[in-house]
């Protein structure tokens, strides 16, 4: 029985040693704590920077740095190697991470510098072009102005020179018309010129114009068509012989029949008016026959250029 007492006595620090060491052993083989708070925290970093498109697009080769750091990290955690080497590539994994996301924020103020240097170019690019487009703008103002000032020059030099041209002309065709006139052999009075057919045209007491007659009548139809703006008025007068009502339709026949003579020559009726005072407005004595073969007479008084004849008044 002591004996037994004894052996019990020097088994049961034994056995609480074997206890102890038993759960030291059971603790070494369990492995690693559940978990890594720095290699949680750096993975939680990597994961929200792997998520953010502008760090993907601007820092790809920081983040991939820190994804591989973070893999040899949970490569060696699983492996359940040592703690320190653990946490240092979780630590990398973390600073990495951190770098990648500065990075990304530094390239994107880089961006927006350059795309505001690119907005100040095409600014400055949009006010050069506007500046050239103005002078460009003012230079063809400026040679449009010039061309209409030649413009202008030359018409003014064409003005002048269809004005002289017009004043010899018109010089020229008052020689002309002084010329036709002498050879009418009319004469200027206030009322225009007036041109006088004596009493060779017709024979007495008759309105029938003679053969001989003729040639006066168709120089003043040349000069009437040659003239076209002139008008005329035809007036027949007689003597004193003769009643006073023949000798009015007399006078008017005679005048009709130059008319007539005239129209036949080309010249329009609407610039012709006749008509007839029979005895009115002697030139000459009736007492003698000298007077009387003046009074004998149609007179064709010719219009100014504007198609005018002054109306007869009191005696002449």
């Amino acid at each position: 029985m002591k004996s037994i007492m004894l052996q019990s006595k020097w088994l049961q620090p034994l056995i609480r040693y074997t206890i102890v060491l038993f759960l030291i052993v059971m603790i070494g083989c369990g492995g690693p704590p559940a978990n890594n708070p720095l290699l949680n925290d750096a993975r939680e970093k990597y994961e929200a920077a792997h998520n953010d498109e502008s760090i993907v697009r601007l820092a790809p080769v920081e983040l991939k740095e820190a994804e591989e750091a973070l893999e040899m990290s949970t490569k060696l955690w699983e492996e359940k190697a040592d703690k320190t080497e653990v946490d240092h590539y979780a630590y990398i994994a973390e600073r990495k991470t951190l770098i990648a996301r500065e990075t990304a924020l530094l390239k994107a103020a880089q961006e927006e510098i350059s795309r505001g240097e690119t907005e100040r170019q095409q600014v400055m690019l949009d006010v050069r072009r506007a500046d050239a487009q103005r002078s460009e703008q003012r230079a063809t103002s400026a040679l449009e102005d010039a061309q209409r000032e030649r413009l202008a020059a030359t018409e003014a030099r064409a003005g002048a020179e269809s004005a002289r041209l017009s004043a010899e002309e018109s010089r020229l065709r008052a020689e002309e018309l002084a010329k036709k006139v002498s050879e009418l052999e009319a004469r200027p009075t206030d009322r225009g010129l007036v041109l006088t057919l004596g009493d060779v045209l017709f024979d007495f007491g008759q309105a029938t114009l003679k053969s001989g007659g003729m040639q006066t009548v168709n120089q003043l139809g040349d000069f009437l068509n040659e003239y076209p703006e002139r008008h005329i008025l035809i007036e027949g007068f007689t003597d004193n012989i003769g009643s006073e009502a023949f000798n009015a339709a007399l006078s008017t026949r005679r005048a009709e029949n130059v008319k007539s003579a005239l129209m036949s020559k080309g010249v329009g009726s609407e610039r012709i008016r006749v008509r007839g005072y029979g005895i009115q407005y002697p030139v000459a004595n009736n007492a003698t026959e000298e007077g009387r073969r003046q009074n004998r007479r149609v007179e064709v008084v010719i219009s100014d250029q504007d198609g005018v004849i002054k109306e007869r008044t009191g005696s002449n």
